[in-house]
C-alpha cells in the first residue's frame, strides 16, 4: 500500500501479538517497580493500577474522537494524507488484519508524551502503577478492537460491543467513539438513540 518500505513495515502493518510482546513486559516492569516501592502500600498499588485502566478509557475516547477523527483541511495535501494515515486507512480497510492495532512506534510516541506530565502530576510513587494500568488498558483496547473486527462474539455483551463498533464504522462515524466502553459517549453526548443499533450486521455493513 505504501511505496516507502519503512513506512509499510513500521507504521502500517501490525499484529496483536506484537502489542502483547512489547507492552506486556513493559506493564509487568512498571508494576514490579511499584511493588518494590516501600512508600507504596499494596492497596495504593492496586488502586492506582485500576485508576490507570479507567484513565485509559478516557484517553481512548479522546484519541479516537479528536485525533483519529481529526478533520483535515481538504485544501492541504499533507493534512489529508496525515488524516488518512492516522485512521482513515482503518475505515477504508476495516477488516485488514494487519491494520487493526496501533503501530508500536506510534504507541511509544504517545507513551513518551504522557510519561513526563503524568510523573510530574502524580509523583514518583504513584506514577508507576498508574502508568502500568494505563498501558494495560491500552493493550486491552487493542486486543478488543481486533476481536470486534474478526471474532464472532458468543456473549450478549460481546455481540453488543461488536455491533456498536460496526455501526460507528459503517453508519455513524461521527459518533460512537467508545471501543472498550460506551461510558464516555454517554458523558460527551456521542451515544445517539437511533435505529442503527437495532439493525442486523448485514444491514449495517450494507449501509441500509
Amino acid at each position: 500500500m505504501f511505496s516507502v518500505d519503512w513506512v509499510e513495515k513500521y507504521f502500517s502493518r501490525v499484529r496483536p501479538w506484537h502489542v502483547v510482546l512489547i507492552w506486556g513486559p513493559y506493564t509487568a516492569w512498571l508494576v514490579a517497580h511499584g511493588a518494590r516501592d516501600a512508600q507504596l502500600s499494596r492497596g495504593a498499588l492496586l488502586g492506582m493500577f485500576a485508576l490507570g485502566v479507567f484513565g485509559w478509557t478516557f484517553l481512548e475516547y479522546i484519541l479516537h474522537r479528536w485525533v483519529f477523527h481529526w478533520k483535515p483541511d481538504d485544501r492541504v495535501e499533507w493534512q489529508r494524507d496525515a488524516s488518512w494515515l492516522i485512521h482513515g486507512i482503518h475505515h477504508d480497510y476495516p477488516y485488514d488484519p494487519d491494520r487493526l492495532v496501533m503501530p508500536p512506534t506510534v504507541t511509544a510516541i504517545i507513551a513518551l508524551v504522557l510519561w513526563f506530565p503524568l510523573k510530574a502530576a502524580l509523583g514518583v510513587h504513584l506514577h508507576y502503577p498508574f502508568f502500568a494500568g494505563l498501558v494495560a488498558g491500552y493493550v486491552w483496547y487493542d486486543l478488543t478492537h481486533y476481536y470486534l473486527h474478526h471474532a464472532v462474539p458468543r456473549t450478549a455483551v460481546g455481540k453488543w460491543m461488536r455491533k456498536y463498533h460496526l455501526v460507528h464504522h459503517f453508519q455513524t462515524p461521527a459518533v460512537r467513539y467508545g471501543i472498550t466502553s460506551p461510558l464516555w459517549d454517554h458523558v460527551f453526548g456521542t451515544y445517539p438513540s437511533d435505529r442503527y443499533q437495532r439493525a442486523s450486521e448485514s444491514e449495517i455493513e450494507a449501509g441500509t
